[in-house]
């Protein structure tokens, strides 16, 4: 048999690897109570009609908000030389040094100091974050903030990220 073209190998693709950090910005307390109270009011609703039908929607509306509350909340991570805050990614290498904010600090940026063109993923029930300015010259975007309950972990993790690139 002659010699036919043998297709040309297509490249393997990459695995993606363990995040180095990951972290789901889940509300807090007072909202899982606000959430938990909404499912019962759905349920309270219904007495009227049937207690059986009440207690029903009122567990089916409770799992729904909260599976709703879930899977809204964003996500923190860095994987793969990236930085992806909900549905936001940027490259670690774009990134400068991150500063971690505890309370007063947080505060101060979340504050006066706010940045208007500076990507925020927060939530107003966690009080402590990351700021890393972005050193991209031809990107408007002056820095990504998030809150993070780990803020510490947080920044090593973009720390150990661009060491693994440079």
């Amino acid at each position: 048999m002659p010699d036919q073209p043998r297709p040309a190998a297509s490249p393997v693709p990459s695995r993606p690897t363990a995040p180095v950090f990951h972290e789901r910005l889940l509300p807090g307390p007072g909202a899982w109570i606000v959430i938990a109270l909404l499912g019962a009011t759905f349920g309270v609703i219904l007495v009227p009609l049937s207690y059986t039908l009440a207690a029903v929607v009122g567990v089916l509306a409770l799992v729904v908000a909260c599976a709703l509350a879930y899977v809204s909340s964003p996500v923190l991570e860095v994987r793969d030389g990236q930085l992806t805050m909900g549905r936001a990614r940027i490259p670690v290498e774009l990134l400068g040094e991150p500063v971690v904010l505890e309370r007063e600090q947080w505060e101060r940026v979340m504050g006066q100091d706010f940045e208007p063109l500076a990507h925020h993923c927060t939530r107003g029930w966690i009080h402590s974050g990351v700021r890393m300015e972005v050193l991209d010259e031809t990107d408007p975007t002056t820095a990504w903030v998030a809150s993070s309950r780990r803020p510490e972990d947080l920044a090593l993790a973009v720390r150990a990220a661009r060491r693994t690139v440079d």
